[in-house]
């Protein structure tokens, strides 16, 4: 599949010119660096001997899909020739971006004092566990920030109440503390062009989902005793179908509901007893949860999902089929909005370059930058 065709003008690469050093291990710090390549910075990606673990994980899947467009240098840190190096690197960069553990950036001679007095334009971003704080030397991954943030204790839908919580499909802190870090960065960067001044920055990824999950302790706050349920109702749910496959509903709304319902009553008539059921709000589908649920459920096995995603669709309905990763990016849509470059690589979602180049082998580019061709020069 080709991507689709993009005017230059229309996708500029506002950070062509701006050097970045990627010290990140696995996807946090990769990610955002990777973001960053996207809008034509050109990143270095420094690695110990060993090579990021990443490179082994998942077969590598992580690696080469988040390292793209960038270069690659390994370097022993712990030596003095390895530190020689990076100072090089660190004097002639406008940013760096780290995910160690606080305590490691300072052993290996590149945290943030240290990196600023080398140079004072440069911004550094560490994005972390816990912050620095009491909790700063607690080990966590992914899960450890969605169990800690209450993202995973929290019933999403009224028929998970009670279910064990389940692990997402996608690194979500991970990805979450990438994001926000590449909003703090471009933030420090436009500051910069003010006042010439650099930014150190420190994203918690704690914080990041504790940020995202705000609104439920808004609602915990205003004393109500269903605070974790009293938005979990069953036209915001999944439903199994005929085929063994599931549909989700999004039917929130009272006018969503209300198509929703003619098109059950068309479909399977008789699904529910009560004849004023379409002019119900949320609250009173809340009030009336489990009959409600239990009819749907019923109702949704009598059609197969692409029934019932063709029905819906056609009445103006929100609700999709439960795809898998490659049902999802085989979608003709995807396609259309260049999502995926021609060697079948998923790009951002946002203006840059019209495709990078793959993930880089362990110090590919080891020579020529140690030799004095540390930055590109080209005008990509």
């Amino acid at each position: 599949m080709n991507p689709a065709p993009q005017n230059p003008d229309s996708f500029p690469a506002p950070l062509r010119g701006i050097r970045v050093l990627d010290l990140g291990m696995l996807l946090p710090g990769p990610v955002c660096a990777l973001h960053l390549a996207w809008f034509g910075a050109d990143v270095i990606k420094v690695e110990p001997t060993t090579g990021d673990p990443g490179r082994d994980l998942y077969d590598g899947a992580f690696f080469d899909t988040y390292n793209r467009g960038k270069r690659s240098i390994a370097l022993d840190l712990k030596s003095e020739d390895g530190r020689a190096v990076m100072r090089k690197l660190i004097a002639e960069a406008d940013i760096l971006v780290e995910n160690f553990r606080p305590g490691v950036a300072t052993r290996l001679g590149v945290d943030a004092d240290t990196a600023t007095r080398e140079n004072a334009r440069l911004i550094y971003c560490s994005i972390n566990g816990y912050g620095s704080g009491a909790e700063a030397t607690r080990p966590a991954h992914d899960l450890n920030f969605l169990a800690r943030s209450g993202a995973m204790g929290a019933a999403t839908t009224w028929s998970g109440q009670g279910r064990a919580p389940v692990r997402p499909a996608m690194p979500v802190a991970d990805m979450g503390g990438a994001a926000m870090a590449t909003q703090a960065i471009l933030a420090a960067l436009f500051r910069r062009e003010r006042t010439g001044r650099g930014a150190r920055i420190e994203i918690p990824m704690i914080d990041v989902m504790m940020h995202w999950m705000a609104w439920r302790v808004a609602a915990e706050n205003r004393a109500d005793p269903n605070a974790w349920t009293r938005y979990l109702e069953p036209a915001n749910d999944i439903y199994r179908t005929a085929d063994e496959r599931h549909v989700v509903i999004g039917a929130i709304e009272t006018h969503l509901w209300k198509k929703l319902v003619d098109l059950l009553d068309a479909a399977t008539p008789g699904w529910f007893a009560d004849a004023g059921v379409s002019g119900w709000g949320w609250k009173d589908r809340r009030a009336a949860a489990a009959p409600l649920g239990e009819a749907l459920s019923r109702a949704f096995l009598s059609r197969t999902s692409d029934a019932w995603v063709e029905s819906a669709h056609e009445a103006g309905i929100p609700l999709e089929r439960v795809d898998t990763p490659a049902e999802a990016f085989a979608q003709l849509s995807a396609s259309e909005r260049g999502m995926i470059s021609a060697d079948g690589w998923i790009r951002p979602p946002l203006p840059g370059l019209p495709t990078l180049g793959a993930a880089p082998h362990l110090n590919a580019d080891g020579d020529s930058i140690r030799s004095g061709n540390i930055w590109v020069t080209d005008d990509r």
